[in-house]
């Protein structure tokens, strides 16, 4: 299992130059969070937003480089390694609800004509659960929203900050499964954390991708 956080990703243009936005650590009992790899963003690279994340590069724990990754086109991206052939391709389809809902879509194309793996965000019962309860957490965050107003006013900020902090995370449980069978290749359930199989993905293309799918949750 690894583990990919997600701040640094978010604030990237403030990382001390040098410094990495992630690091991907290994997860699980007896392996005290060891780092795997670095995730490397330019300071100054666009935002981009969800369509098209800024270039990043990930390196390995003695600063080796493993890959490289950039955006080719909206949700379109192009994966190389340290000696800059193409590896492989991830893509994602965004979600919608009209005309019909569709869920958020990743694929992972490795090259060489080996089987991608793809997943869809959430689950079909999740999404459906989340859409029912949806006006019932409104009305408790303008609730909560109402009592952080009057703790500002109070001068009360670390309470304030407490009422603003809930939120209600959409569904985020993600299985990525080999396109010729039911094999699960990685398994994503919650808490930046990922669960991948051993041998069935290029470990490269596996990093880049939960870098991709942690940020698309920052």
């Amino acid at each position: 299992m690894i583990e990919v956080p997600n701040k640094g990703l978010r604030r990237y243009a403030r990382v001390e130059a040098g410094e990495c936005a992630a690091t991907v650590r290994q997860n699980g009992p007896g392996t005290e969070s060891e780092p795997l790899a670095y995730v490397h963003v330019p300071r100054d690279a666009p935002k981009g937003g969800r369509q098209a994340r800024p270039p990043f590069t990930v390196s390995g724990p003695n600063a080796e480089p493993l890959c490289s990754v950039r955006s080719s086109g909206p949700g379109t991206y192009e994966v190389y390694g340290d000696d800059g052939a193409p590896i492989g391709w991830i893509t994602r389809r965004g979600g919608r609800i009209l005309p019909w809902p569709r869920r958020v879509r990743w694929s992972v194309r490795p090259v060489g004509g080996v089987a991608s793996v793809d997943a869809v965000v959430g689950t079909r019962k999740g999404w459906t659960v989340f859409l029912l309860i949806s006006p019932l957490y409104f009305v408790c965050w303008a609730v909560m929203a109402a009592q952080g107003a009057v703790w500002l006013l109070l001068g009360e900020k670390g309470e304030a900050k407490k009422e603003a902090a809930w939120e209600m995370e959409p569904p985020t449980w993600t299985r990525w499964c080999a396109a010729d069978g039911q094999d699960v290749v990685v398994e994503y359930h919650t808490g930046r954390v990922y669960r991948l199989a051993a041998s069935r993905l290029d470990r490269r293309l596996a990093y880049a991708q939960a870098v991709l799918h942690v940020w698309d949750r920052a």
